[in-house]
């Protein structure tokens, strides 16, 4: 087995070879701390499972790269090994292709058990975080049976629904506020209201509902308060 380990800390790369060498048998690894040299060494190596860092500097990295692979090499297992936990960096992950998704701060257990489930077909979140993926879960379950754009107009008001639009995008608060031509208080305001109306617990669900709703490609602000 040939695994190719691709973080843009030396010390990590290291840290990790020696461990997957010291505990699996009969491997090989390989490491890159530059993104872009990772379709390089694809092309000249026969790799089996690749070990991800999420967050890579330069234009080679974070979810584009992980797209980019799952593209030109869909059967090949990707694990993603980052310090982040956010339920929606593991849900696009999951969304783009990977097969696992690890914490750096899980013990080494949870990435040898990445592996052995990448290896079976089979994908893998440890189990302190499956409740955060299940919260992200559950608001794809709502939307899917049978809340649309209609509903959710119904539910808040037109300045609201902007907003949201809005959020859907990744614009922050100062973003919306220069965007909508409202002040930073008022974008708040009407951000907690929303989230009151629709039954939500913070903006990053929010966020997700407006990308599932198609919001997200929405260019048109409407007018109204």
């Amino acid at each position: 087995m040939h695994i190719l380990i691709v973080d843009d800390h030396a010390f990590v790369c290291a840290g990790l070879k020696a461990t997957l060498l010291d505990t699996l048998d009969d491997i090989q690894v390989t490491t890159t701390e530059r993104g872009e040299e990772v379709l390089s060494i694809l092309g000249k190596e026969d790799i089996d499972i690749i070990i991800l860092d999420l967050f890579m500097p330069g234009g080679y990295g974070g979810f584009g790269l992980i797209g980019l692979l799952h593209e030109r090499y869909p059967s090949l297992p990707i694990i993603v090994l980052s310090a982040s936990e956010n339920s929606t960096h593991i849900r696009k992950c999951f969304e783009l292709g990977v097969t696992g998704f690890v914490t750096k701060s899980a013990p080494k257990e949870a990435l040898i058990e990445a592996i052995a489930k990448a290896l079976e077909g089979e994908r893998y979140v440890p189990k302190y975080l499956i409740e955060s993926v299940a919260e992200v879960a559950r608001v794809f379950d709502e939307v899917d049976s049978g809340v649309n754009v209609e509903i959710i107009a119904e539910l808040i008001t037109h300045r609201q629904f902007d907003i949201l639009s809005c959020i859907s995008r990744g614009h922050s608060n100062k973003q919306i506020a220069r965007e909508l031509g409202l002040s930073e208080n008022t974008v708040k305001v009407h951000v907690s209201a929303m989230l009151k109306s629709l039954g939500l617990s913070n903006r990053t669900q929010a966020g997700i509902l407006g990308q599932k709703l198609g919001l997200a490609e929405s260019v048109d602000i409407e007018a109204g308060v």
